[in-house]
């Protein structure tokens, strides 16, 4: 896939993400334009009077649902220089297409109505609302997903389950892109056995890793439909991983995906705090 289609495609995903998590219902469009660091840096004079570059603008028509009584609400324009995003990139050492989707997110926010200049408590309303967008996003930033998949193939073969005959790959993918396999191991003491998805998450924590490193978690069976996670596994998740972490879960010949983040798999955790810690 060509840069470009890759890029169209980052961006329908988040706008389609933004949405859901806005709770947005009805029709919305926006403009998207992608200029050069000087283009943005006239435009960032001549409209914020500031003489230098940015990463994003966001001229905001009509703010969200100021407009709901329209056919198709026209959320405005929003202006992102690749090449500001690519430096930003490189300076929080994360890939150029993140960095490219939390500047979209950042602009959409803008253009339904939040704002971080006005307070400091609307700032952090916005700035946690955009981490939980960014990081909840279903798509793989750092790794391909052809490469995803092929490991966890891999990471299925490996597994050991002679008495269930139900094999299961785990690959987690930590946020400097490194990629942690885990597969479900049994024994004939059957309360002993552990599944793929505790494994790859013993295994990343076991190399040092934190919650806050981790960027998702990919899954497959060996059932013909999207088998998730046992309720084990669940709680486990719950506490090992941001509850806004996306889970992607195959069937057996990947030609089937279902995507849910851990909030979603585990509703109303039982977490440190009912325990009061």
């Amino acid at each position: 896939m060509s840069k470009g289609r890759r890029l169209k495609k980052i961006f329908e995903i988040v706008y389609e993400h933004t949405l859901k998590v806005l709770g947005k219902k009805g029709d919305y469009c926006v403009s998207l334009s992608l200029v050069s660091k000087e283009e943005i840096h006239v435009l960032n004079k001549q409209y914020r009077d500031v003489d230098r570059p940015t990463d994003v603008l966001t001229f905001a028509f009509l703010e969200g649902d100021d407009a709901i009584d329209l056919p198709v609400c026209d959320l405005g324009s929003i202006i992102i220089s690749p090449e500001v995003a690519l430096e930003q990139a490189k300076s929080f050492s994360h890939p150029e297409e993140r960095e490219l989707a939390f500047l979209f997110i950042h602009g959409l926010l803008h253009a339904f109505g939040y704002d971080h200049h006005r307070s400091e408590e609307e700032a952090t309303i916005m700035f946690a609302l955009q981490n939980k967008i960014l990081n909840s996003l279903p798509y793989h930033f750092f790794a391909s997903e052809n490469k995803v998949k092929k490991l966890l193939l891999d990471a299925q073969s490996k597994a050991r389950a002679p008495y269930s005959k139900f094999r299961v790959g785990a690959l987690l993918t930590t946020k400097d892109g490194k990629l942690h396999q885990g597969f479900n191991i049994e024994n004939s003491a059957y309360g002993s056995c552990m599944c793929g998805e505790r494994v790859a998450l013993y295994h990343t924590y076991a190399s040092g890793y934190q919650k806050e490193d981790i960027a998702c978690l990919d899954l497959i069976t060996d059932s013909e439909n999207v088998g998730t996670p046992c309720g084990e596994c669940r709680q486990v998740m719950s506490e090992l991983m941001d509850r806004d972490c996306p889970v992607f879960i195959y069937n057996k010949d990947m030609s089937k995906c279902r995507v849910m983040t851990v909030e979603e798999l585990l509703p109303a955790a039982f977490s440190s705090e009912d325990l009061g810690l």
